[in-house]
């Protein structure tokens, strides 16, 4: 059954389905909606928004209701701008409280229709699992602020331009979130929004003004993702070493430094002219051949992602795809493990997972790095560092 929930706020639960409005509840026989809400954090809802990749609702729209969508969302609109002239806080008040049942009906009986075309007439995703999990983890860490340093941060922004820029920002954003965009790159690879912390691209000198809630962050980080995702991939067993020094015994065979063999291998990775590795170990041909459809042009990698991209791209795409897509996974098991704790799941950066730790739960360390590196593509080697801030973790080993 389709529906729309007619209000976020934790006090204010009203549904609008097959005609209806109702309050206080919601009905076990609902199955999709155009939007997640905490409100369903408990339920495995099939969303629009998810349904069409990114996709507005007005972009996805039918003709045939396209007009009726428009003047639906104008008159509500309406009621906002008038709400916001008369002063009326709308995080106090229920909007369905002061909207007339006529309009709501109209707004929202429409809105379900688009989303009964979207799920009759747009194939589902092939990694739809998976996009539903990360969504419900991208929304649950937007609801935590960031815990910034201030002291810190404007004694740096005193000398530093990004740390100046940074500063300026927190005057006006006084409750900073990361907010992530699940469709902001082509492989997959998290982005974040328009208005969200730059947790991405922080800068390494001024890290350490992001301190956490609780006692203490723990980092968990795979051992060269990209390189053992396409170990994987070749059908391969994950050595349970680091990656550069088990290269430098079975694939490069001389004596050179782990900083030298790092060197070589990503040379060869990302250079097509570079054939100086074969091996049953590493093929770029191999991958490609297996994973890419030339005629079609449409690469689709072990998570059911579908991406279009020229030959030249490939490796590339499927490398970053499918780590970044191993990683989300695990991300997104720990942050159901982490549910009913007071420890969560602050941020997730490339190839690491990144917890609030709750003193109380420190004993699951070592279940919580089990869980990181049980992943789908084997058992990826995983480090631990602990930390105050995020500009000052140590290694961290559980004895």
């Amino acid at each position: 059954m389709i529906f729309q929930l007619m209000d976020d706020k934790k006090d204010c639960l009203g549904v609008f389905t097959n005609g209806q409005f109702l309050y206080d509840s919601i009905p076990d026989n609902i199955e999709a909606t155009w939007a997640y809400s905490d409100h369903l954090s408990d339920r495995h809802i099939n969303y629009g928004f998810l349904w069409t990749q990114g996709s507005k609702l007005i972009d996805v729209c039918p003709e045939h209701l396209r007009s009726r969508w428009i003047q639906a969302e104008k008159k509500v609109k309406s009621h906002f701008r008038s709400m916001k002239t008369a002063g009326i806080n709308l995080s106090d008040v229920c909007f369905y409280d002061l909207v007339p049942n006529k309009q709501l009906r109209h707004y929202f009986q429409t809105k379900n229709e688009i989303c009964e075309w979207v799920f009759a007439n747009i194939d589902k995703p092939t990694h739809y699992g998976l996009l539903h999990d990360s969504y419900i983890t991208i929304q649950n860490i937007a609801k935590h602020e960031v815990n910034v340093n201030k002291h810190k941060l404007f004694k740096y922004s005193q000398n530093d331009s990004k740390a100046r820029n940074l500063w300026k920002w927190i005057q006006e954003n006084s409750r900073p979130t990361v907010n992530y965009d699940l469709f902001g790159s082509k492989t997959g690879r998290l982005t974040t929004k328009n208005g969200s912390f730059p947790i991405m691209n922080l800068k390494t000198e001024i890290k350490d003004v992001v301190e956490p809630k609780w006692d203490c962050f723990l980092e968990l980080d795979f051992n060269a993702a990209e390189i053992r995702t396409m170990l994987s991939l070749m059908g391969q067993p994950q050595p349970q070493e680091d990656i550069h020094e088990w290269n430098i015994k079975n694939i490069f065979k001389e004596d050179i430094s782990r900083a030298q063999a790092k060197q070589k291998f990503f040379a060869w990775l990302y250079n097509s002219e570079n054939k100086t590795i074969d091996s049953k170990f590493y093929s770029k041909d191999i991958l490609v051949e297996k994973f890419f459809d030339e005629e079609k042009e449409i690469l689709q990698t072990p998570f059911g992602r579908r991406t279009n991209c020229d030959r030249f791209h490939a490796l590339n795409y499927l490398l970053q795809s499918s780590s970044s897509d191993n990683c989300l996974d695990r991300v997104n098991k720990i942050q159901k493990f982490l549910r009913d704790r007071r420890s969560y799941v602050a941020f997730t950066i490339h190839d690491c997972c990144i917890i609030d730790l709750h003193r109380d739960d420190r004993h699951i360390i070592p279940q919580l790095k089990q869980i990181f590196e049980d992943t789908k593509l084997g058992k990826f080697l995983t480090s631990c560092h602990i930390g105050k801030n995020l500009g000052d973790m140590r290694k961290f080993t559980w004895n």
